[in-house]
């Protein structure tokens, strides 16, 4: 019962997706799909009339003419109706409805907590729903393939049934074996696909590794192709022989099927002849019988196989599809706006990442108020990047709260309260697309502010570098990924276009998170200059685990351990001689002796 809900869900799941896609498409080719088969029976019944008309002692040519004209005139008709059907399918489903199905899943994506995308299971699951909208599709054209399959059943049927009930029936009955074992191998089939979803990601990365742009520095220099290549052998091989195995069994089997099958069509096919020998039947009864026959045990197959199948494994697709669709989007939060901010405040904040056992923050309680500068600092892997996830609302925290003007973040939108926050992640993106749309995808609704634009890329320090290769100007494309012309950047270059990205939202909360791993001392020592500039007036959020750029802050919290173990001002913390006096002190030794080094 379960199973057959299921179906139903999936029927008019597929259903709406189409209709919404084409509206006033749809009926056109459910027509179109009925005539088809209209025409296959036409054209074996005007076949046997011109046969029956030319072996007649007085042949009527006037006859003969006519059906061959009719059946000439049913295969044109065939033809062009079976092309508008074909063309109907590729703008309905292969476009339409693809990219509606693509539009709802990104949207879906957009939704989903990102601690779905942190598990093994949960990337499985996000591969299987981004590859099933050919399965989505079909189960539409099927479903109107089966109901035209009916009807040239009907009629073929009872045509033959007219002729022989026991061999017509037996006939058909010998197709079942074959179908029965596409139902075992398809279940066994969709079974090894769900059980080798790692491997396949896996032997999938290493011919990206092998093929794609971007490590192939990496790969040449440590001369890492015959590495890639072997380890994609075997995963790729061990999945070939787990496949091999299965086509194997799959194929003695059919061989076993087909023949009793074929047994059957040839019993029926001796006693046509043997009823035309003994003038039982008719020349043109033999050819009507013999076409109905085969036109009936083809599509009954075709059907239960097409039935058996949308019952099994396609419903197993589609409810996975379903399901994720229905899964619970970011935890559901408040209307509350965020007209101006105030103040964020972390109190006694536990969290650790999905699927993982260790908390990364523990008790972590502290306030930025508004126009506030703020670095917090700490040694790699202390905690520092995820308390800039959690303000975002990215990840739920496992106890304590998180307060926006002494209102829990639960109680906010969490797309207005984003909209506060300008970012200059840790790991940020490289866009191959044009410097502007690398820069004003902070705040599409200024695109064309080409000023604004060269402005942030100033404060960056990157434009002046850049503008001589731009041919094309801000309209220049970043890499050559989609133009030959395009300009190849340094990692320092990216990071200061991502920068200039997270200048150019202005937005009242900026937070820079290690925003100078990239670059040289020049650079960096300008970032923390403009920190205080672009923030001016604004709240200013620095993660770093490097000390220099501290000392501007209003105040400065030291993370160790995933606890926050200091606050205050740079002196405040210098004199309490804890971790952050630690740290600095073997930073500024470092500079000095690079300094001294440079001297000499």
């Amino acid at each position: 019962m379960n199973q057959c809900k299921l179906l139903l869900r999936s029927i008019r799941y597929s259903w709406h997706l189409i209709y919404r896609s084409s509206k006033l498409l749809v009926l056109p080719y459910f027509i179109i799909r009925l005539i088809e088969p209209s025409l296959t029976l036409l054209q074996t019944f005007m076949f046997k009339m011109i046969l029956d008309n030319l072996i007649t002692a007085d042949v009527n040519i006037a006859a003969v003419l006519f059906c061959a004209a009719l059946y000439g005139l049913s295969l044109i008709l065939a033809q062009g109706i079976s092309t508008a059907g074909n063309h109907l399918e590729s703008v309905i489903f292969w476009q339409k409805a693809a990219h509606l199905y693509e539009c709802e899943l990104a949207e879906k994506m957009s939704q989903l907590p990102l601690s779905l995308m942190d598990s093994s299971k949960g990337r499985d699951m996000i591969d299987d729903v981004k590859y099933a909208n050919n399965t989505v599709i079909l189960i539409f054209i099927r479903i109107t393939t089966v109901i035209s399959s009916l009807y040239t059943i009907i009629v073929a049927l009872v045509t033959l049934l007219r002729f022989n009930v026991l061999f017509s029936l037996l006939f058909l009955l010998l197709t079942i074996p074959g179908i029965i074992l596409n139902h075992v191998f398809d279940k066994k089939a969709e079974a090894l696909r769900m059980k080798t979803a790692p491997d396949i990601r896996k032997f999938a990365y290493y011919r990206w590794m092998a093929t794609d742009a971007w490590p192939a520095k990496d790969v040449r220099m440590y001369d890492l192709t015959e590495p890639i290549k072997t380890r994609y052998h075997e995963e790729k091989n061990e999945y070939l022989r787990a496949n091999k195995r299965l086509d194997k069994q799959k194929t003695k089997c059919y061989m076993l099927a087909e023949l009793i099958k074929r047994s059957g069509e040839i019993a029926f096919t001796i006693y046509i002849v043997y009823a035309a020998l003994t003038s039982q039947i008719t020349i043109g009864d033999v050819a009507l019988y013999s076409g109905f026959a085969l036109t009936l045990s083809n599509t009954f197959e075709w059907m239960l196989d097409t039935i058996v199948l949308g019952y099994t494994r396609t419903t197993e697709i589609i409810g996975r599809v379903l399901d994720f669709f229905a899964m619970e989007t970011e935890k559901k939060r408040g209307d509350r706006a965020l007209e101006r901010f105030e103040s964020i405040t972390f109190d006694n904040v536990f969290f650790k990442y999905p699927h993982t056992e260790k908390d990364v923050l523990s008790g972590v309680s502290f306030t930025v108020n508004r126009g506030e500068k703020v670095s917090i600092v700490g040694i790699n892997g202390s905690g520092k990047s995820t308390m800039i996830k959690l303000m975002l609302g990215l990840y739920e925290i496992e106890s304590g709260q998180i307060l926006i003007n002494g209102y829990p973040m639960s109680d906010y939108d969490i797309k207005n309260v984003r909209k506060q926050f300008s970012v200059l992640f840790q790991n940020f993106v490289q866009y191959p697309l044009t410097l502007r749309e690398n820069v004003a995808s902070s705040a599409l609704d200024k695109s064309e502010d080409s000023d604004a634009i060269k402005h942030v890329l100033s404060l960056s320090g990157v434009y002046d570098d850049l503008q001589p290769k731009l041919e094309h100007g801000l309209d220049s494309y970043m890499t050559r990924q989609f133009d030959d012309k395009g300009t190849e950047l340094s990692k320092g270059q990216w990071q200061k276009i991502a920068l200039s990205r997270a200048y150019f939202k202005n937005a009242a909360i900026v937070i820079f998170d290690e925003p100078s791993s990239a670059l040289d001392a020049e650079a960096e020592d300008r970032i923390f200059r403009n920190f205080e500039e672009i923030s001016d007036g604004k709240t200013g959020i620095m993660i770093s685990h490097r000390i220099s750029g501290a000392r501007m802050s209003d105040r400065i919290i030291v993370l160790d351990g995933g606890k926050i173990t200091e606050q205050g001002t740079h002196d405040e913390l210098l004199a309490q001689n804890g971790l952050y006096a630690h740290l600095y002190e073997l930073q500024r030794e470092k500079y000095t002796l690079k300094e001294e080094s440079c001297h000499e």
